[in-house]
C-alpha cells in the first residue's frame, strides 16, 4: 500500500507520549485513541483520500510513514451497498466508515484487537461490484478446473485426430471415386471395396428393420406401460445385462439362434438378426430415456381431453420424443457397420462373385446369400492375404472409418435439427 491508494495515520504507545493528531508528526497516542477520533470525524473522512482505504499504523516514533513494508496485520471492508449489521469482512462488509471505526473501537477497547510495532489495520472501501476475496478464490478454482478438463478431452481428442490423420496419409494413393465403386480384383489385392461396402449397407439396413420395431415398442412398453413389479426389474436387469455381453458372445448365440435353431444356415438375414439383438439394448435405453423426458402435463392434458393411454402416446408423446429416438436408431446403424465378430461365424465370406454394372451390382444379395462386409474385409486383408498394398489396406481402413463418422454426424445433425422444432 502506498501513499496515494490511502489515507494513512498512525500511532505510538502511550507511553511514549504523542498525543496528536494522527500525523506523521503527531501520531494518536494509542490504537483505540486513533478509532475513537477516527469515529469523530466519520462524516469528514465519507470519501477519504483517493477514496480506497484508510491505514492506521504502529510506529515506534522517528520519522513514521506507511509503505508496503509495514505488515498488514488486520483488513476490514466499506460497501456503501451493503445492509447494516455486517463484521466488516469481504463478504458481509459494514455499510459505511462510522460503523467501521465504532466498532473497532469496541473492539479495542474490549482488548479483541492489537496491533505490533510494524503492523497496519486497513479499513478498505469495496467497489461496487468488486469480486470479494471468496469469489476471486472460486473464480480461480473454476479456471482451474476448465483446464484441467479441457487437458482431459484434449487427451481424447488428439489420439484420434492423429489416428485419422496417419490413416488418410498412408491410404491416400487408394482413395477416390473408383475405388469406391469397384469390386476387389485379383485375390482382394487390387481393386476397391464396392462388393462389401454395398454388403455392409444390406447388413445394417436388414438389421435395422429388425431391431427398431422391437427396440422402440419395448422402450414404450417399459416407460409407459409397465408398472413397477418383479417382471419388469427382470427385464431392465436383462437390458443392462444385452448391453455387457461381448461381441463374440453374440456371434455364438446367432450361430446357435439363428444358423441352426431357426435353420437360417450362414446368410445375410442371420448375421443381421444377430447384429439387431446385440444393438437392441442401445435403441430400448435411448427410446426410454426420450420418452421419459416428455414432461407428464402433456399427457395430463391430453387424458383430461378425453384421449386413451395409446392415443396419447401416438400423438404426443412419440412426435415430442422422435429426436431421442432417431438418435439411438442412428447410433445402431454406426455400430452395427462397425462390428465384424457378430457375423464372422453367421454369415460374412472372404470373398464372392458381384457384377460390375447393372441392377445385379446394387443388389448382390439377398437374405438367405452369404455376403461379403467391410469390417470383415478389412480383417481379411490385414491377416488372410499376402501381397496387399498399404495404400489398399489403409485405404479400406478409411473409407470403413469415414461411414461410421458419417452415420455418427448425421445422427447428431438429425438430433440439432429435431430439438430446435421442440415447443418446450
Amino acid at each position: 500500500m502506498t501513499d496515494r491508494q490511502a489515507v494513512a495515520y498512525y500511532f505510538i504507545a502511550s507511553d511514549a507520549g504523542g498525543d496528536g493528531d494522527g500525523s506523521r508528526e503527531r501520531p494518536f497516542s494509542s490504537l483505540l485513541a486513533a478509532l475513537e477520533e477516527l469515529r469523530d470525524r466519520a462524516t469528514a473522512l465519507s470519501d477519504p483520500a483517493d477514496g480506497k482505504a484508510v491505514a492506521i499504523v504502529f510506529v515506534d516514533g522517528g520519522s513514521p510513514t506507511v509503505s508496503s513494508a509495514d505488515e498488514r496485520a488486520h483488513q476490514f471492508f466499506v460497501d456503501a451497498f451493503s445492509s447494516p449489521g455486517g463484521d466488516g469482512s469481504a463478504a458481509e462488509p459494514w455499510n459505511e466508515f462510522a460503523t467501521a471505526f465504532a466498532a473497532l473501537a469496541e473492539r479495542a477497547r474490549k482488548r479483541q484487537l492489537a496491533l505490533s510495532i510494524g503492523q497496519r489495520l486497513d479499513i478498505t472501501r469495496r467497489e461496487v461490484f468488486t469480486a470479494t476475496a471468496l469469489e476471486r478464490g472460486k473464480k480461480l478454482k473454476e479456471s482451474i478446473a476448465k483446464f484441467v478438463f479441457l487437458c482431459m478431452a484434449l487427451i481424447c481428442v488428439v489420439p484420434v485426430i492423429a489416428v485419422l490423420t496417419f490413416f488418410i496419409v498412408k491410404g491416400w494413393p487408394a482413395l477416390s471415386l473408383d475405388f469406391l465403386l469397384e469390386n476387389p480384383q485379383q485375390n482382394l489385392t487390387a481393386g476397391g471395396v464396392w462388393a462389401p461396402l454395398i454388403g455392409t449397407f444390406f447388413l445394417v439396413l436388414t438389421s435395422l428393420m429388425v431391431a427398431a420395431p422391437i427396440g422402440i415398442l419395448a422402450g414404450v412398453y417399459l416407460n409407459e406401460y409397465a408398472g413397477s413389479n418383479w417382471f419388469t426389474r427382470i427385464v431392465n436387469l436383462s437390458v443392462v445385462n444385452l448391453a455387457g455381453v461381448p461381441s463374440i458372445v453374440h456371434a455364438l448365440f446367432g450361430v446357435g439362434a439363428f444358423v441352426h435353431f431357426a435353420h437360417l444356415g450362414k446368410s445375410l438375414l442371420a448375421a443381421s438378426c444377430t447384429v439387431a439383438v446385440m444393438t437392441l439394448p442401445v435403441i430400448i435405453t435411448s427410446t426410454r430415456e426420450a420418452l421419459a423426458a416428455v414432461p407428464t402435463s402433456f399427457r395430463e392434458a391430453c387424458w383430461n381431453m378425453g384421449a386413451s393411454r395409446w392415443q396419447t402416446i401416438r400423438t404426443i408423446v412419440l412426435p415430442n420424443s422422435i429426436a431421442g429416438i432417431l438418435t439411438g436408431v442412428i447410433l445402431q446403424v454406426a455400430r452395427a457397420g462397425g462390428e465384424t465378430a457378430p457375423i464372422l461365424f453367421t454369415g460374412a465370406i472372404l470373398y464372392t462373385h458381384v457384377a460390375d454394372s447393372g441392377w445385379a451390382s446394387w443388389a448382390p444379395y439377398g437374405p438367405q446369400d452369404k455376403f461379403m462386409a467391410l469390417s470383415y474385409h478389412l480383417f481379411a486383408l490385414s491377416t488372410q492375404i499376402r501381397g496387399v498394398s498399404d495404400e489398399l489396406l489403409y485405404g479400406t481402413a478409411v473409407v470403413l472409418i469415414g461411414l461410421v463418422l458419417l452415420v455418427n454426424s448425421a445422427s447428431i445433425g438429425l438430433r440439432v435439427y429435431m430439438r430446435s422444432r421442440k415447443k418446450w
